[in-house]
């Protein structure tokens, strides 16, 4: 059968805010991105690395506690 992942990243994270996105980040980017034009002209470079920095920290979290899961329920 086919992936039900097929075709998706491993790994996404979308911020919204009164069901508006606000940014997106993916495991294939690896960058956090302003999906909102305000949010891009009111935050600066700092502001998108750090964000940056904290989503591949999810990413590398998420990777371990997958692998756990496979460990314990495989």
């Amino acid at each position: 059968g086919l992936d039900p992942g097929a075709g998706l990243p491993e790994f996404m994270a979308v911020g919204y805010v009164d069901e508006q996105q606000l940014d997106w980040f993916d495991s294939e980017r690896r960058q956090s991105e302003s999906r909102a034009a305000w949010m891009a002209q009111n935050e600066g470079p700092q502001y998108w690395e750090r964000q940056t920095q904290i989503l591949q920290g999810w990413q590398a979290a998420f990777r371990v506690d997958l692998a756990t899961l496979r460990q314990r329920y495989n």
